[in-house]
């Protein structure tokens, strides 16, 4: 008899299979003496959308809210071949149980039950709970199965917080679409962060600037500032006049030993904010590389974490870590950390460590010929927090200096670096302190200063903000559960919840600002309030929580939602507002005849019909990764096909059929592995050496 491995994705299938010996390929999956591996492709089953059940085969407005007696689910019709050959070896009668191996969470859980389910097995289940793939962590898991029984609640949390998504998301978003005759969507997460950016903004736009006044003194070439200030012109100019000449009675100084600490470990949210602040890269680029390095090249562990803690039984494996990245830059700072006791301590705790701990490297060394420029760099973010978290505090002496005038406090604070510790990457400079023996005042000026608004979100502070979304909520209970479920969404959503709102034309990005469009602002007017507020995730990830931990049933959970969509639906059919297109064209649609739509999707402009039954789109431009031969910037290409053009902001321009024929001939100058064969094979090679040398290449 054989154990049936589930895994979430090929490239996780060969690891495991490799690890089991399982190398036959045999009927789509990979087998040995003792294991048959397989595959899903991301998510094989689905909840049904309300078209496929019989009560609701005609939807209206009236007809809302659609409530299902039993939540069904569906094969995903494009990868329904993938799904047959997983059902046929489930069921083979030579399997005596199945190993769920998917991603170790929420997710991961929800797409293998559903398999499983839909397959009718009632084989015995176990679970691979690891969060990295590499050799050792596979062999070490496979070696510690746990009973399929204790993710029960996870897996009743995943489904409970599908269907509530499905019967909130989907009866609200048909309830404006029909309402308003215009394709709208909200939800539970996607609603409130639409909020969140547009109160930023109403901020910014009624934000009225002030001036100020701070005050800068010289004394024996050393400079001294306030931190109280004026607000009027005249004050601040007397007070100049008044004191330029002032002699000072006394200066007291105040010599502190002072040390800071590195920040924790990486979680998701951290590493996408970081990235995208230093890279301007997006969070879904971001959770892209990470997962290639922990999916592909294996040296970073599993990415979709909230939590920057480990767990105390990671301890023994910090020295196997620190020799994988003992290279280069780092190579003298690890010998270092490993040549004394390796203080593990403030990484480590087991209480802020949920499903998964925080990112780190793992024990493989990384090969940097095979990695991306940008891979390398999310690599080493990632590897310097960590050793970082092993290097001592950071020491110093800061010395404080200060005077009064008047009512006016002048301080001056320099600092003397004692213990460099984790701060060795920063290289930092010490302060100068320079000794004050006359007490004149050299010179004193007013400085005009103005207060600044809020700044507009980038992609990185609003996945950030989903994470603490405090300042949004009144409530200091719902405060506190918000901090303990860490904020809207989860870290493996958020992404995507970011990417939808800049597909469905909610949120456009304005030089790395982002602001939501008219159609946002009309939605966010027309939705239910409670959906706006991050409050009701705060109350759903609570009682999610509780579904996990079997404190709190499925059915009591989803009854209460039920009757919370019921409220939703009738508040939408009883309002009053309207909805209008902004960015309709004169243009009219080539198969309906309505006017089409003018929608900007990050650099992509389309044409899309307003008729919400028809889906005819067509590409305007869009910003492509050709670049121009002048000036080296991506050109924008207008139109399909041979007759599509290139164009570039300098000026340049090239046609479709131009770059076909350049790449064409490029390639005719690179030899494929046919010609060089071809070429190997000829008895007229002079060269007879060069002959003999090609020979000993092994090509494919």
């Amino acid at each position: 008899m054989k154990s049936l491995v589930l895994c979430e994705k090929p490239s996780v299938a060969r690891d495991i299979a490799k690890n089991l010996s399982a190398s036959r390929n045999i009927n789509g999956c990979l087998e040995g003496d003792r294991y048959v591996v397989t595959w899903a492709l991301g998510h094989l089953v689905a909840l049904q959308t309300p078209d496929k059940y019989r009560e609701f085969k005609e939807i209206n407005l009236d007809s809302l809210p659609v409530i299902p007696k039993i939540m069904k689910t569906e094969i995903i019709g494009k990868t329904f071949k993938q799904y047959k050959v997983i059902e046929k070896a489930i069921n083979r009668k030579d399997i005596k149980e199945v190993i769920i191996a998917t991603d170790a969470g929420r997710e991961g859980e929800v797409l293998a039950r559903h398999i499983i389910e839909k397959a009718r097995s009632n084989k015995p289940i176990k679970r691979l709970w690891i969060s990295s793939i590499t050799d050792k962590s596979i062999k070490e898991g496979f070696k510690n199965l746990r009973d399929g029984k204790e993710y029960m609640g996870l897996y009743n949390s995943g489904l409970a917080r599908a269907s509530a998504d499905w019967l909130v998301g989907i009866n609200a978003s048909k309830a404006l679409t029909f309402k308003y005759n215009a394709t709208l969507n909200c939800g539970r997460v996607q609603t409130p962060t639409l909020q969140m950016v547009a109160e930023r903004e109403e901020k910014i736009k009624n934000f009225k600037s002030r001036d100020y006044y701070v005050y800068e003194a010289v004394v024996d070439g050393v400079k001294f500032i306030t931190g109280n200030s004026d607000n009027n012109l005249d004050d601040a100019s007397n007070f100049v006049n008044n004191y330029k000449n002032f002699r000072i009675e006394n200066i007291t100084s105040k010599c502190k030993n002072k040390k800071s600490s590195p920040k924790p470990l990486y979680n998701l949210t951290d590493i996408q904010y970081t990235a995208s602040n230093l890279y301007k890269i997006s969070p879904k680029e971001t959770l892209n590389i990470i997962q290639t390095l922990y999916e592909k090249y294996k040296i970073l562990t599993y990415p979709r974490t909230d939590s920057r803690y480990l767990t105390s039984d990671m301890k023994g494996t910090i020295k196997d870590r620190l020799h994988a990245v003992s290279y280069g830059t780092y190579s003298s700072i690890v010998k270092n950390i490993l040549s004394g006791n390796i203080n593990a301590g403030r990484m480590i705790n087991d209480k802020k460590v949920t499903e998964h701990h925080a990112i780190i490297p793992t024990e493989e060394r990384p090969n940097y010929n095979i990695m991306s420029d940008m891979e390398i760099k999310i690599y080493d973010l990632i590897t310097r927090r960590f050793l970082e978290n092993l290097l001592e505090d950071c020491r110093y002496e800061e010395i404080h200096r200060e005077f009064k005038i008047k009512n006016k406090i002048f301080s001056n604070t320099a600092k003397k670096t004692l213990q460099l510790g984790y701060k060795i990457f920063e290289k930092e400079s010490d302060d100068s302190i320079k000794e004050i023996k006359k007490l004149n005042i050299d010179s004193l000026v007013y400085v005009k200063k103005e207060t600044s608004p809020p700044s507009y979100f980038t992609e990185g502070s609003l996945i950030y903000a989903m994470e603490n979304p405090f300042d949004y909520v009144d409530s200091e209970s719902e405060k506190k559960i918000l901090r303990e479920t860490n904020g809207i969404g989860t870290v493996a959503t958020r992404a995507d919840i970011l990417e939808k709102l800049f597909t469905n034309d909610y949120l456009f990005s304005d030089r790395e600002q982002i602001k939501t469009t008219n159609k946002a602002k009309q939605l966010l007017n027309l939705v239910p309030e409670k959906l706006k507020s991050p409050s009701l995730t705060a109350t759903w990830e609570k009682d999610l929580d509780n579904i996990s931990k079997n404190k709190l049933s499925k059915e009591k959970f989803l009854s209460g939602v039920k009757k919370y969509t019921h409220e939703i639906i009738s508040e939408i059919k009883s309002s009053e507002d309207k909805f209008k297109h902004d960015n309709m064209v004169g243009k009219k649609c080539d198969k309906c005849g309505k006017f089409m739509l003018e929608i900007d999707r990050k650099g992509t402009k389309i044409l899309k019909c307003s008729n919400v039954s028809c889906k005819n789109i067509k590409i305007i431009s869009k910003i492509t990764n050709l670049r121009c031969k002048n000036c080296h910037k991506k050109m924008v290409l207008f139109g399909n096909g041979d007759n599509g053009t290139y164009r570039c902001s300098c000026g340049f321009s090239i046609k479709q059929k131009e770059v076909d024929r350049e790449i064409k001939n490029n390639k005719k100058e690179k030899a494929s592995f046919k010609d060089i064969k071809k070429y190997m094979n000829k008895d007229s090679l002079e060269n007879k050496p060069l002959k003999d040398i090609l020979k000993a290449i092994k090509i494919n």
